[in-house]
């Protein structure tokens, strides 16, 4: 039964609902997921490439979803039967707005929990003892340890380093699969007791003896680049004083026992249920309170607070890293396209970032939509949301790689780049570190809230359109429940996990489950849903009546994209999900 009783809520303002729906796509998407991908895709060219997805496909379905909201003044699965009639099935894309908006919240909370515990962490200064420590055990290994030991391990640091880049370039010669052939086959005949005959053995079979000779030339190659790297990196500090020695060496082995006890902590928190647990119960406590507080009231009022502070805050960072030794090559890392260091998944993986940061596919965009009075300004309201989402993506790679490159850490450092990598870099600052450390924290935290808002009140607006629920009851109510399903996430790491079957079933964790479920299916599976739906089935006099107002010339491009571009890369992202297309396969071979 539809909710005929209540009045709908309204935002306030057009800057509300900017400012709201920019809150939704700006979070941990864009301060934690999107700098640690673009630094393991390399950098430059990811992030033009991530761009071009923004404006091919993010934007078009972004105004697509508004659309549908604003039309049908309803949330994602009343506005599909108020467009096309209660018997539609193409309500079933609104049903999987609300669940994915359910399971991402599930295990969001979870991280953003992380989030809040590193900012009480920082207050409580946590890293001044470790890089104490640190130092004391540097100073001691300098006093016991020879000094052509010294030189050995800087060589081996810098040869490593060195030849990372080199390698990747050499292994791209051959394509993946033979690289996985070739793995096997070196780890059988390392485990064999007698190598030759276990060599002679698996050389009968001829799939394999082709792989792997295809293989040994590239990895002959790879060997005399590591040798050359080496013999490189030992002349270099054989050529150093022994204070220079002394020097980096001294903070070569501070930084790797920081790391170790950084890492710990953040090791120990993830595998710690019950704290995760605590902390998410904190943060849906906030998020709750918030959603049950109304649209104007509530969402509309806080969004109009967090977003100014979250940019000043993330400017700060900035401004700070301009200083920074790092900062140029953060920038050319950022800004300087590389084929070499971009693989043809890596255009896929952007296109997919592109529906996780931009809240699309899971209903948050209808819904906002929906709470929208006006029937204009609908392209340039799309734009604004989308250049301020991408522009804090820029800013937090602006903000993380100058520290990242200054203090001696790795860009592709992985999801550890914000728990582990920051937190070293902020031990080495020294006194200004804490201060720093609390304000990165504290952001993270609130970029985490503005989004979790979102994907609650996709949820909530169900059960006060459909069901009449009062918004408190609903707000509280389905907060409440996914809390509780999110429970497994927080434990997925711990060894109390009381699930024991999970991760030998599923080859993964919960937590990764629910990631991987929400992100791989759910978004794009819904962006795609919705883009055929707007672009092909929407009666055409409310799409037009949502277009008013915009040039003609912009409409035909809109359509062009939201029919054919937007689904046709979604389509591409599905099917390499899906196991059916290997895009770095099939590019090398379609180039060889």
């Amino acid at each position: 039964m539809g909710n005929q009783g209540l009045p709908r809520a309204h935002w306030g303002s057009r800057l509300g609902f900017i400012l709201a729906a920019a809150g939704s796509a700006i979070g941990l998407g864009n301060i934690w997921k999107f700098p640690y991908i673009a630094g393991a895709n390399g950098g430059g060219l990811f992030v033009l490439i991530y761009l071009v997805c923004i404006a091919l496909v993010g934007i078009p379905i972004m105004m697509a979803e508004i659309m549908i909201g604003r039309a049908a003044q309803k949330q994602p699965v009343a506005a599909f039967h108020a467009l096309q009639g209660e018997r539609t099935r193409w309500a079933a894309v609104g049903w999987m707005g609300v669940v994915a908006g359910f399971v991402i919240l599930s295990y969001y909370m979870v991280v953003a929990g992380w989030t809040m515990d590193y900012t009480l962490k920082s207050i409580a200064n946590f890293t001044r003892p470790i890089h104490d420590e640190a130092l004391e055990r540097s100073t001691e290994y300098l006093a016991v340890t020879p000094l052509d030991e010294m030189r050995e391990g800087l060589a081996r640091d810098r040869a490593r380093r060195l030849g990372a880049r080199e390698a990747t370039l050499i292994r791209a010669q051959v394509p993946r699969s033979v690289w996985s052939a070739y793995g096997r086959y070196a780890m059988a005949l390392e485990r064999a007791e007698d190598a030759e005959s276990a060599r002679e053995v698996l050389m009968q079979d001829p799939d394999l003896a082709r792989l792997v000779s295809q293989a040994l030339p590239v990895q002959h190659e790879l060997d005399e680049a590591a040798a050359r790297a080496q013999q490189e990196a030992a002349a270099h500090y054989g050529a150093l004083s022994a204070a220079e020695v002394l020097q980096e060496a001294g903070t070569l082995n501070r930084r790797q026992h920081i790391f170790r006890q950084v890492e710990a902590a953040f090791v120990a928190l993830a595998t710690d249920g019950w704290t995760c647990t605590f902390w998410a119960a904190l943060f849906m406590l906030v998020c709750i309170s918030i959603v049950a507080g109304g649209i104007a009231s509530g969402i509309e009022r806080t969004c109009r607070v967090l977003m100014p502070m979250l940019l000043v805050l993330i400017l700060i960072m900035v401004v700070y890293g301009a200083f920074l030794p790092g900062f140029g090559e953060a920038v050319s890392f950022v800004f300087k396209p590389d084929i070499h260091k971009l693989k043809p998944s890596g255009v896929l993986e952007a296109l997919g970032h592109a529906f996780f940061t931009l809240s699309l596919g899971m209903g948050a965009m209808i819904t906002y939509g929906s709470y929208q009075t006006s029937k204009r300004a609908l392209g340039s309201e799309s734009m604004a949301i989308a250049l301020l989402d991408t522009g804090v993506a820029l800013l937090a790679c602006l903000m993380i790689f100058p520290i990242v490159f200054s203090y001696g850490q790795e860009a592709s450092a992985g999801p550890g780049l914000v728990f582990v990598s920051m937190p070293l870099a902020f031990a080495e600052i020294g006194k200004g570190g804490m201060i720093l450390s609390v304000v990165f924290f504290g952001l993270v935290s609130l970029a985490a809230l503005t989004s979790a808002i979102s994907l609650l009140e996709v949820v909530v607006s169900y059960f006060i359109d459909e069901r009449e629920w009062s918004r408190a009851r609903a707000a509280w109510s389905l907060g409440g429940v996914i809390f509780l399903f999110g429970i497994p996430s927080a434990f997925a790491m711990d060894k109390r996990f009381l699930m024991t079957g999970w991760e030998p079933g599923y080859g993964m964790n919960f937590f990764d489950t629910m990631d991987y479920l929400a992100s791989n299916w759910l978004l794009p599976m819904g962006g795609l849903l919705i883009s055929l739906y707007v672009g092909w089935v929407m009666p055409k006099r409310f799409r037009d009546a949502e277009l008013d107002g915009i040039a003609p010339w912009l409409v035909r491009i809109w359509l062009v994209l939201v029919r054919y571009v937007a689904p046709m890369l979604v389509v591409l992202v599905l099917l390499q999900k899906a196991g059916f297309l290997d895009a770095d396969e099939f590019l090398f071979t379609l180039l060889h």
